[in-house]
């Protein structure tokens, strides 16, 4: 009994961190999927400031351009796909979970993409990357003073349609 008084707490502390650790790869893994799923809707539907944007474009009104001709200027039909696909992290606090969404310009640095939604467009061979923030709470801070911190995940496509 005294050998197990001794060992317990050291071995809950080690089995309920593994845990935690792996939460915070699920974690990882559902920010990365859901960023790329936000950047995929985005190279699909269309980004701000181009002409196939919304249904008043030159574009005919065939099913080939049906769903293509979509008018979402602020990317918040993107931000919403994001969401979508953030499956366990969704129902966390409004503040926890935040997207970024930017189409820019292909010259090569896709790093430095100037303004909210950057200075790119939808057409042919430009980027779009989305960004996203979650700020993760372990589930063991009340009995280790553990603190949150903050996980990102991203995804940058290049338009091909």
């Amino acid at each position: 009994m005294v050998e197990f008084a001794l060992i317990a707490p050291l071995f809950f502390l080690l089995l309920f961190s593994i845990i935690e650790f792996g939460r915070a790869v699920y974690y990882i893994q559902m920010l990365n999927n859901a960023a790329r799923e936000g950047a995929r809707y985005a190279i699909v539907h269309g980004g701000p400031g181009h002409e196939r944007n919304c249904s008043s474009g030159p574009f005919p009104a065939t099913p080939a351009y049906a769903k293509a001709i979509v008018c979402d200027p602020n990317g918040d039909k993107v931000v919403a796909a994001t969401k979508a696909a953030a499956i366990a992290i969704i129902d966390s606090a409004a503040n926890a979970f935040q997207v970024q969404v930017r189409w820019c310009a292909n010259d090569g640095d896709i790093a430095d993409c100037p303004g909210t939604h950057g200075d790119g467009d939808n057409g042919r061979n430009q980027t779009v990357k989305v960004n996203v923030t979650y700020t993760f709470q372990p589930m063991i801070a009340g009995v280790v003073p553990l603190p949150t911190f903050t996980m990102t995940g991203g995804s940058t496509l290049v338009i091909n349609n």
